[in-house]
């Protein structure tokens, strides 16, 4: 008897705490030591950074070509393109580390990842087009609404499915069911417009926007092909008489060719093992670009989660953390450049709804299914742990994301300016601050501690 109690003493797992992430991962070419005493972890960090721009990289001239042409084929209403192709064009890198959270590290990186990069899409991002749009941005009144109204019933359902920290089958197919109904809701986007402007305009006068002298009514994003005005303004530097320049070719300036030459093994990479179904010759081979690209921003993906693992577990931060921090701001370039683009245009709306449309996608789709394969494929019955305690509450601050937008937008006459940028930006830096104190465990214990290896 005292032999068995030993052995299972030895060979039960702890309960007084969280295995690390770091576990599921090949062993580190540095050693702990090397990683805490001697600087070792500034090369995961330099690795992880690369990885980042290396996605971005990827998704930018790889993956979104070829859903353009996917969407052409099957002749896809374009509100339903933007909710559903060009969405899972930007969300991509959240995708996929919502997957590696799931299936390899079993851990809550790939949902602090989603949560961190809900608010920094619709506070960060909306902050920065605010600083650097360059001009006032006149906002309208349904995009953000109903955007808003999307992005809310995502995070209540989020909510609900996370309260008891168990994500059951049912509740994940719940989520991923939303994201069916949000298309649908995108594809009748313009009667629903309409029935909003006749029930408001006894009580509100909608206001035009003047843009280059001509009044007219601000698109969606997700509406009428735009998302493609935006890829194609975000690539034209890669454009010299309607051909694509070549990766190759040296850019000027100092900063550009150094990050031209950084980024050279990859882009070789790349170059010879994905077709460029921009280029007429490749043009046919769009679905084995698509799957190529896929292939590689898994790879990339899994590379940036065990570097940040490495990162959390060395400097003692919970994954959560490094989820809503590091790994959420870092997956969420993509969409900051692109909504930027547009606010320089002068489109505040476009910019608003891209932040928060992502949002969506991010929580229905990057987590819903992930959960929904885990529970129904791999562990039939079984259900998804969440380890962290105050991810609930962190989550319910999304809530108070979504209204102290509307509520500032509103107070400020529907403009998006410096001063308004600068408020999201310091609200966003408030948000990071609340979320870290409670996942540290500086108002009750909500969380185990991290294992030792």
């Amino acid at each position: 008897m005292e032999t068995l109690v030993t052995v299972l003493s030895v060979t039960a797992p702890p309960q007084n705490c969280v295995k690390p992430s770091i576990d599921d991962f090949p062993n580190d070419f540095f050693t702990e030591y090397q990683r805490q005493k001697q600087g070792g972890v500034m090369f995961h960090f330099l690795i992880a950074i690369y990885m980042f721009a290396a996605v971005g990289l990827v998704c930018d001239d790889y993956f979104v070509p070829p859903l353009e042409k996917i969407t052409g084929k099957l002749h896809v209403h374009s509100d339903v393109a933007g909710a559903t192709f060009m969405a899972a064009g930007s969300s991509a890198p959240e995708l996929f580390t919502s997957i590696i959270g799931v299936f390899i590290t079993e851990s809550d990186i790939g949902l602090g990842t989603i949560v961190g990069s809900a608010v920094f899409n619709i506070l960060f991002i909306v902050g920065v087009c605010g600083l650097f749009a360059g001009s006032t941005l006149q906002m309208s009144r349904w995009p953000l609404l109903r955007d808003s109204l999307c992005y809310l019933a995502s995070i209540a359902a989020l909510m609900a499915s996370i309260y008891d920290r168990k994500v059951q089958w049912y509740e994940a197919l719940v989520l991923v069911c939303m994201y069916f109904v949000y298309v649908i809701t995108m594809y009748f986007d313009e009667v629903l417009e309409g029935i909003f402007t006749k029930m408001t305009r006894s009580h509100i006068e909608t206001p035009d926007i003047e843009h280059n002298g001509n009044t007219e009514e601000r698109k969606s994003l997700l509406k009428n092909g735009d998302e493609n005005k935006v890829i194609e303004e975000y690539q034209e530097v890669r454009i010299i008489d309607g051909k694509y320049d070549s990766p190759f070719s040296v850019p000027q300036g100092l900063i550009s060719r150094t990050l031209w030459i950084l980024m050279l093994p990859v882009t070789c990479l790349f170059y010879v093992t994905i077709p460029d179904c921009r280029k007429s010759r490749w043009e046919k081979w769009f679905l084995v670009s698509f799957f190529m690209s896929v292939l590689w921003i898994a790879a990339l993906s899994y590379v940036l989660v065990w570097m940040v693992s490495i990162i959390g577990f060395t400097l003692g931060i919970p994954d959560v953390i490094m989820g809503l921090t590091f790994l959420a701001a870092g997956s969420s370039v993509p969409d900051g450049i692109s909504s930027l683009i547009v606010a320089r245009r002068g489109d505040g709306d476009m910019a608003v709804s891209n932040s928060i449309g992502s949002n969506v996608f991010d929580i229905l789709l990057c987590l819903g299914l992930p959960w929904l394969l885990k529970t129904t494929i791999v562990d039939f019955g079984g259900y998804v742990n969440v380890l962290s305690g105050s991810i609930i509450y962190t989550s319910l601050s999304l809530f108070g994301t979504v209204f102290v937008t509307i509520l500032c937008v509103s107070l400020n006459k529907w403009h998006l300016n410096k001063c308004l940028g600068t408020v999201f930006i310091l609200l966003y830096l408030g948000f990071i601050a609340f979320a870290t104190v409670f996942e540290l465990n500086f108002f009750g214990d909500f969380n185990l501690p991290t294992c030792k290896t």
